[in-house]
């Protein structure tokens, strides 16, 4: 899988486990535009940046290394060509 869906499923399922059901509410609780993870999940743009992310992961009341810190992100999980941008 491509890393950009690994990183949407990987926000799904964490909305689903903290029964948290807009996306809209996850931005706002970072205190982003609400259009950054619509463009995101709407294919309008390739990656959220790392500092998006970080927002993210702090209004879902965890860290970058949480985050990340699943199944999805191993290696051998993801097929990203390396020379993609």
């Amino acid at each position: 899988m491509q890393l950009n869906d690994a990183i949407k499923i990987r926000l799904e399922n964490i909305m689903n486990e903290k029964k948290i059901n807009s996306r809209y509410k996850v931005s706002r609780n970072a205190g982003l535009d609400p259009t950054l993870l619509t463009d995101f999940f709407n294919n309008r743009t390739a990656y959220p940046r790392i500092d998006t992310l970080y927002f993210i992961c702090e209004g879902l009341n965890m860290t970058l290394g949480e985050f990340f810190n699943d199944p999805l992100f191993e290696i051998e999980n993801i097929d990203e060509e390396k020379n993609s941008k």
